[in-house]
Protein backbone atom coordinates (compact mmCIF):
# COMPACT_ATOMS: atom_id res chain seq x y z
CA UNK A 1 0.00 0.00 0.00
CA UNK A 2 1.30 3.59 -0.87
CA UNK A 3 0.53 6.72 1.41
CA UNK A 4 0.61 10.18 -0.31
CA UNK A 5 2.43 12.96 2.03
CA UNK A 6 1.39 16.71 0.74
CA UNK A 7 4.05 19.03 2.39
CA UNK A 8 6.72 16.46 2.06
CA UNK A 9 9.81 19.07 1.65
CA UNK A 10 8.10 21.03 4.81
CA UNK A 11 9.62 20.90 8.21
CA UNK A 12 6.45 18.41 9.69
CA UNK A 13 6.48 17.09 6.25
CA UNK A 14 9.49 15.76 5.88
CA UNK A 15 9.51 14.21 9.71
CA UNK A 16 6.54 12.54 8.70
CA UNK A 17 7.42 11.26 5.22
CA UNK A 18 11.31 10.18 6.39
CA UNK A 19 8.97 8.03 9.26
CA UNK A 20 6.66 6.35 7.23
CA UNK A 21 9.33 5.07 4.71
CA UNK A 22 10.38 3.30 7.65
CA UNK A 23 7.50 0.68 6.67
CA UNK A 24 5.64 2.14 3.48
CA UNK A 25 5.94 3.45 -0.03
CA UNK A 26 5.36 7.18 0.32
CA UNK A 27 4.77 9.58 -2.50
CA UNK A 28 5.37 12.97 -1.46
CA UNK A 29 3.68 16.15 -3.08
CA UNK A 30 5.23 19.89 -3.01
CA UNK A 31 5.90 22.62 -4.79
CA UNK A 32 10.16 22.66 -4.02
CA UNK A 33 12.16 19.93 -3.60
CA UNK A 34 13.43 16.45 -5.06
CA UNK A 35 11.81 12.98 -5.28
CA UNK A 36 8.61 14.85 -4.95
CA UNK A 37 5.47 15.16 -7.50
CA UNK A 38 3.97 18.01 -8.03
CA UNK A 39 0.08 19.21 -6.58
CA UNK A 40 -1.05 19.08 -9.40
CA UNK A 41 0.07 15.79 -10.30
CA UNK A 42 -1.16 14.52 -6.94
CA UNK A 43 -4.48 14.82 -7.69
CA UNK A 44 -4.57 13.33 -10.89
CA UNK A 45 -2.88 10.53 -9.49
CA UNK A 46 -5.44 10.70 -7.18
CA UNK A 47 -8.17 11.17 -9.35
CA UNK A 48 -6.55 8.44 -12.05
CA UNK A 49 -7.31 6.17 -9.17
CA UNK A 50 -4.18 4.06 -10.67
CA UNK A 51 -2.33 3.47 -7.50
CA UNK A 52 -3.95 1.64 -3.66
CA UNK A 53 -3.60 4.51 -1.76
CA UNK A 54 -4.19 3.46 2.19
CA UNK A 55 -3.68 7.47 2.80
CA UNK A 56 -3.42 10.68 2.31
CA UNK A 57 -1.85 12.89 4.72
CA UNK A 58 -2.17 16.85 3.73
CA UNK A 59 0.31 19.04 5.34
CA UNK A 60 0.97 20.99 2.38
CA UNK A 61 -0.08 24.64 2.71
CA UNK A 62 1.43 28.54 2.55
CA UNK A 63 2.40 28.46 6.12
CA UNK A 64 3.54 32.65 6.36
CA UNK A 65 0.92 34.42 9.08
CA UNK A 66 2.27 37.60 6.92
CA UNK A 67 1.16 36.16 3.91
CA UNK A 68 -1.69 39.00 2.60
CA UNK A 69 -1.99 37.99 -0.54
CA UNK A 70 -5.72 36.55 -0.66
CA UNK A 71 -5.89 34.55 -4.19
CA UNK A 72 -2.46 32.51 -3.38
CA UNK A 73 -4.18 31.57 0.09
CA UNK A 74 -7.32 30.71 -1.60
CA UNK A 75 -5.72 28.72 -4.18
CA UNK A 76 -3.11 27.03 -1.90
CA UNK A 77 -4.70 26.12 1.01
CA UNK A 78 -8.49 26.28 0.98
CA UNK A 79 -9.57 25.16 -2.72
CA UNK A 80 -5.98 22.46 -3.29
CA UNK A 81 -7.34 21.37 0.41
CA UNK A 82 -10.68 20.83 -0.64
CA UNK A 83 -10.01 19.15 -3.58
CA UNK A 84 -7.89 16.41 -2.00
CA UNK A 85 -10.77 15.67 0.42
CA UNK A 86 -13.64 15.32 -2.11
CA UNK A 87 -11.45 12.72 -3.79
CA UNK A 88 -10.62 10.92 -0.98
CA UNK A 89 -14.42 11.38 0.48
CA UNK A 90 -15.18 9.94 -2.87
CA UNK A 91 -12.40 6.67 -2.75
CA UNK A 92 -12.97 6.14 0.62
CA UNK A 93 -9.45 7.42 1.61
CA UNK A 94 -8.75 8.42 5.00
CA UNK A 95 -7.52 12.09 4.78
CA UNK A 96 -5.40 13.34 7.43
CA UNK A 97 -4.37 17.33 6.98
CA UNK A 98 -2.62 19.56 9.11
CA UNK A 99 -4.85 22.74 10.33
CA UNK A 100 -3.88 25.13 13.18
CA UNK A 101 -4.01 26.67 16.45
CA UNK A 102 -3.85 29.85 15.24
CA UNK A 103 -7.83 29.72 14.65
CA UNK A 104 -8.16 30.16 18.25
CA UNK A 105 -6.79 33.70 18.33
CA UNK A 106 -6.42 35.46 20.90
CA UNK A 107 -8.09 32.29 22.77
CA UNK A 108 -10.99 34.20 24.50
CA UNK A 109 -13.52 30.95 23.58
CA UNK A 110 -10.97 28.45 25.20
CA UNK A 111 -9.05 26.04 23.26
CA UNK A 112 -11.25 22.87 22.98
CA UNK A 113 -12.05 21.92 19.36
CA UNK A 114 -15.47 22.87 20.19
CA UNK A 115 -14.83 26.59 20.60
CA UNK A 116 -15.78 29.23 18.35
CA UNK A 117 -12.79 30.29 15.90
CA UNK A 118 -11.19 33.96 15.89
CA UNK A 119 -8.55 33.75 13.71
CA UNK A 120 -6.21 36.80 13.86
CA UNK A 121 -4.99 36.86 10.06
CA UNK A 122 -5.63 35.64 6.51
CA UNK A 123 -3.07 32.52 7.16
CA UNK A 124 -5.49 31.33 10.16
CA UNK A 125 -8.44 32.23 8.32
CA UNK A 126 -7.43 29.81 5.33
CA UNK A 127 -7.13 27.32 7.91
CA UNK A 128 -10.26 27.82 9.63
CA UNK A 129 -12.31 27.61 6.50
CA UNK A 130 -10.96 23.99 5.54
CA UNK A 131 -11.97 23.01 9.00
CA UNK A 132 -15.69 24.28 8.35
CA UNK A 133 -15.61 22.34 4.92
CA UNK A 134 -14.48 19.39 6.75
CA UNK A 135 -16.94 20.06 9.64
CA UNK A 136 -19.67 20.47 6.54
CA UNK A 137 -18.18 17.22 4.86
CA UNK A 138 -18.45 14.99 8.19
CA UNK A 139 -21.78 15.41 8.48
CA UNK A 140 -22.65 15.05 4.77
CA UNK A 141 -20.55 11.68 4.81
CA UNK A 142 -20.96 10.11 8.18
CA UNK A 143 -18.82 7.27 7.20
CA UNK A 144 -15.89 9.78 5.32
CA UNK A 145 -12.78 9.21 7.32
CA UNK A 146 -11.86 13.07 7.84
CA UNK A 147 -9.16 13.73 10.33
CA UNK A 148 -7.96 17.97 10.91
CA UNK A 149 -5.33 18.23 13.26
CA UNK A 150 -4.76 21.87 15.03
CA UNK A 151 -1.05 21.86 15.38
CA UNK A 152 0.09 24.19 18.03
CA UNK A 153 3.48 26.11 18.57
CA UNK A 154 5.29 23.04 16.31
CA UNK A 155 9.67 22.98 16.90
CA UNK A 156 12.47 20.22 16.79
CA UNK A 157 15.30 20.16 14.15
CA UNK A 158 15.26 20.95 10.69
CA UNK A 159 13.70 24.56 10.34
CA UNK A 160 16.09 26.03 8.60
CA UNK A 161 14.28 27.02 5.70
CA UNK A 162 10.99 28.29 7.54
CA UNK A 163 13.10 31.99 7.97
CA UNK A 164 11.12 34.06 10.81
CA UNK A 165 8.24 31.60 10.57
CA UNK A 166 11.03 29.22 12.75
CA UNK A 167 9.74 28.76 16.07
CA UNK A 168 11.05 30.35 19.26
CA UNK A 169 13.36 27.82 20.00
CA UNK A 170 14.84 27.54 16.50
CA UNK A 171 15.48 31.49 16.51
CA UNK A 172 16.48 31.89 20.20
CA UNK A 173 19.25 28.60 19.71
CA UNK A 174 20.52 30.56 16.55
CA UNK A 175 20.95 34.29 18.30
CA UNK A 176 22.59 31.99 21.44
CA UNK A 177 25.20 30.43 18.70
CA UNK A 178 25.98 33.32 16.32
CA UNK A 179 26.04 36.11 18.88
CA UNK A 180 26.10 35.39 22.36
CA UNK A 181 22.98 36.96 23.17
CA UNK A 182 18.86 36.25 22.85
CA UNK A 183 16.55 38.76 22.01
CA UNK A 184 12.66 38.44 23.88
CA UNK A 185 10.02 41.22 23.67
CA UNK A 186 9.66 42.77 26.70
CA UNK A 187 6.85 41.15 28.64
CA UNK A 188 7.91 37.31 27.41
CA UNK A 189 7.20 36.09 30.96
CA UNK A 190 3.35 36.88 30.33
CA UNK A 191 3.62 35.27 26.71
CA UNK A 192 2.78 31.63 27.24
CA UNK A 193 2.60 28.68 24.32
CA UNK A 194 1.93 25.27 24.06
CA UNK A 195 5.17 24.22 22.29
CA UNK A 196 5.06 20.63 20.94
CA UNK A 197 8.03 18.80 19.63
CA UNK A 198 7.81 17.54 16.53
CA UNK A 199 8.25 14.36 17.23
CA UNK A 200 5.05 14.21 19.14
CA UNK A 201 3.20 16.32 16.63
CA UNK A 202 4.25 13.16 13.86
CA UNK A 203 3.41 10.24 16.13
CA UNK A 204 -0.30 12.07 16.97
CA UNK A 205 -0.08 12.33 12.99
CA UNK A 206 0.11 8.79 12.21
CA UNK A 207 -2.27 7.94 14.89
CA UNK A 208 -5.02 9.52 13.33
CA UNK A 209 -6.31 7.09 11.01
CA UNK A 210 -6.52 5.07 13.96
CA UNK A 211 -8.89 7.58 15.99
CA UNK A 212 -12.53 6.22 17.27
CA UNK A 213 -14.13 8.78 15.11
CA UNK A 214 -13.37 11.56 12.43
CA UNK A 215 -13.38 15.13 13.79
CA UNK A 216 -11.18 17.95 14.27
CA UNK A 217 -8.51 17.44 16.90
CA UNK A 218 -6.16 19.24 19.39
CA UNK A 219 -2.43 18.09 18.38
CA UNK A 220 -0.65 19.81 22.02
CA UNK A 221 1.00 18.96 25.04
CA UNK A 222 -1.72 20.74 27.47
CA UNK A 223 0.48 22.74 28.86
CA UNK A 224 1.62 26.16 28.18
CA UNK A 225 5.31 27.68 28.71
CA UNK A 226 6.52 31.38 28.63
CA UNK A 227 9.16 32.80 25.64
CA UNK A 228 11.06 33.59 28.77
CA UNK A 229 11.52 29.86 29.62
CA UNK A 230 12.18 28.89 26.12
CA UNK A 231 15.43 31.69 26.15
CA UNK A 232 16.29 30.65 29.90
CA UNK A 233 16.62 27.16 29.33
CA UNK A 234 18.65 28.07 25.92
CA UNK A 235 20.79 30.30 27.72
CA UNK A 236 21.70 27.66 30.83
CA UNK A 237 22.49 25.02 27.61
CA UNK A 238 25.06 27.93 25.52
CA UNK A 239 26.16 30.59 28.36
CA UNK A 240 23.88 33.27 26.27
CA UNK A 241 23.00 36.39 27.56
CA UNK A 242 18.92 37.26 27.28
CA UNK A 243 18.00 40.77 26.32
CA UNK A 244 14.34 41.91 26.41
CA UNK A 245 13.57 44.14 23.23
CA UNK A 246 10.58 46.62 22.58
CA UNK A 247 7.32 44.34 21.66
CA UNK A 248 6.44 45.53 17.82
CA UNK A 249 3.87 47.96 17.48
CA UNK A 250 2.51 46.11 14.53
CA UNK A 251 2.04 43.06 16.46
CA UNK A 252 0.05 44.74 19.13
CA UNK A 253 -3.80 42.89 19.28
CA UNK A 254 -2.85 40.57 16.61
CA UNK A 255 -0.20 38.31 18.88
CA UNK A 256 -1.14 34.82 20.63
CA UNK A 257 -0.29 35.94 24.43
CA UNK A 258 -1.42 32.53 25.47
CA UNK A 259 -2.61 28.99 24.01
CA UNK A 260 -2.81 25.77 25.52
CA UNK A 261 -4.09 22.45 23.62
CA UNK A 262 -7.34 21.15 25.62
CA UNK A 263 -6.36 17.15 24.86
CA UNK A 264 -9.51 15.83 25.94
CA UNK A 265 -11.25 14.92 22.79
CA UNK A 266 -7.52 13.19 21.66
CA UNK A 267 -7.36 11.44 24.51
CA UNK A 268 -10.78 9.57 24.75
CA UNK A 269 -10.33 8.82 21.30
CA UNK A 270 -7.33 6.60 21.75
CA UNK A 271 -3.98 8.74 22.16
CA UNK A 272 -2.85 8.90 25.94
CA UNK A 273 1.42 8.88 25.11
CA UNK A 274 3.00 11.00 27.58
CA UNK A 275 4.53 14.06 25.21
CA UNK A 276 7.77 15.25 25.28
CA UNK A 277 8.30 17.93 27.86
CA UNK A 278 10.01 21.85 26.77
CA UNK A 279 13.07 20.81 28.59
CA UNK A 280 14.01 17.53 27.03
CA UNK A 281 12.68 18.53 23.74
CA UNK A 282 14.68 21.48 23.36
CA UNK A 283 17.89 19.11 24.52
CA UNK A 284 17.35 17.31 21.98
CA UNK A 285 17.23 20.23 19.21
CA UNK A 286 20.48 21.57 20.79
CA UNK A 287 22.35 18.19 20.91
CA UNK A 288 20.78 17.30 17.14
CA UNK A 289 21.40 20.79 15.38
Amino acid sequence: MTVIVTGAAGFIGRHLKNDLQLVKKVVGCDVVGTNVISPHACLLALQEGNIDIECVYHLGAISSTTETNIARLTENNIKFSAALMDICIARDIPFVYASSASVYGLGRNGFTESASLSPLNYYAISKAAVDMYAQQKMQDHPDAQIFGLRYFNVYGTGEDHKEDMASPVHKFLKQARLTGEIRIFEGSDRFLRDFVHVRDVVSMTLAAPSFAESGIYNVGTGTSRSFQDVASIIASLTGASIKQVQFPPHLEGKYQSFTQSDNEKIRSNGYVSKRITLEEGIVEVFSGS
